[in-house]
């Protein structure tokens, strides 16, 4: 196999492409990110909740479009496990933001996400499942079926999307620009690497067209 002909071109490729993701940007310092959302434990906010309801309540509250924790995949799943451990340690059960919806004989998320993904404890089939919600255990990040008025509520978790602080519009990086005050030696470097974007981007771009073209003859630095 042939090795990448200019090594820190594709060093620069991934600075851009970090660049153009952006950071993710939680409510505030209590919460923590994982992937593109950010979650946050509520202990002792109130004095009592009363039902599910009052725990979405409890979440919309702290975070715009926020809500009671759904779960999209195991790599989620073992992440709120873990992060209980470290973080949220004392709890053992937690209450799911699920639901039995005896229409569709199916079990759904309060916060309308499809379910791709579930950890059931191994239970009955036969179960009556009437005015049933669902709670995991920490421990092991499995989950069972429980009545929904007997939910763990002493704590809830929420969940809500990342905000991202954008560095790109239209999907084209550009360095930030010094101010002049900042000296000419910054606005030299900015310009040096503004060039050095432009370049990798005329290089992607003829990289693309030669592939498709069925050229597979690989481009070096003199290509620039």
């Amino acid at each position: 196999m042939v090795g990448p002909p200019f090594p820190a071109l594709f060093g620069l490729l991934a600075a851009a492409a970090s660049s153009a993701s952006g950071a993710a940007e939680c409510p505030s310092s209590a919460w923590i990110p994982f992937g593109s959302n950010c979650y946050i434990f509520l202990q002792g906010t109130l004095k009592e909740l009363n039902n599910i309801d009052d725990a979405r309540d409890l979440c919309k509250g702290n975070a715009s479009g926020a809500d009671i924790i759904s779960i999209k995949n195991k790599e989620e799943n073992t992440f709120i496990q873990e992060i209980f451990k470290k973080h949220w340690q004392g709890t053992d059960d937690i209450s799911l933001g699920m639901f039995f919806d005896t229409d569709d004989n199916a079990f759904k998320w309060f916060d309308k996400s499809e379910m791709k993904f579930t950890n059931w404890i191994e239970e009955e089939s036969n179960e009556e499942l009437l005015n049933t919600c669902a709670s995991m255990y920490t421990k092991s990040g499995q989950w069972r079926k429980i009545s929904c008025e007997d939910l763990p509520l002493t704590g809830t978790l929420c969940k809500t999307a990342c905000k991202y602080n954008l560095h790109m519009k239209r999907n084209t990086y550009q360095p930030n620009k010094p101010s002049q005050q900042q000296g000419s030696s910054n606005v030299e470097n900015w310009m040096k690497n503004s060039n050095i974007v432009i370049s990798i981007q005329r290089w992607w771009k003829l990289k693309k067209s030669s592939q498709m073209n069925g050229d597979s003859t690989l481009m070096t630095s003199k290509d620039f």
